[in-house]
């Protein structure tokens, strides 16, 4: 069994829809492929970021969103941190999904942290 590390940056629309097929499907994922997963980051734009090495609760994270609440109401342990390269470094994740809003026409600000997470390997 593989175990991988995921964390999102961005969880709007698209990256709270990615959250709750990754939940519905997650026994699928198991038994199919043999990989299990945990999310030890999620990183907003006006809701927080919130970082556990060990794994947020996936449920909880959409509920306190949907709730209008935001991450760093996280029980401990969890990390808040204030940028978006913070979340990068201490994500600490193995896959990321980068759902955030961009500029069509340079990409930006996505292109940057896109190569900041690479060059975190």
């Amino acid at each position: 069994m593989t175990h991988y590390k995921l964390a999102f940056l961005g969880f709007g629309n698209v990256g709270k829809a990615l959250a709750e097929l990754l939940l519905r499907k997650q026994t699928d994922i198991q038994t199919q492929l043999g990989i299990t997963f945990s999310v030890t980051g999620i990183a907003t734009g006006s809701k927080g970021i919130a970082i556990n090495p060990d794994g947020l609760d996936l449920n909880q994270a959409l509920a306190l969103l949907k709730s209008g609440q935001s991450l760093e109401a996280f029980p401990p342990p969890h990390s808040p941190l204030s940028t978006s390269l913070e979340f990068l470094q201490n994500c600490g994740a193995d896959v990321l999904f980068e759902t955030i809003p961009v500029n069509y026409h340079t990409g930006q600000p996505a292109v940057d942290l896109i190569r900041a997470a690479l060059g975190l390997g």
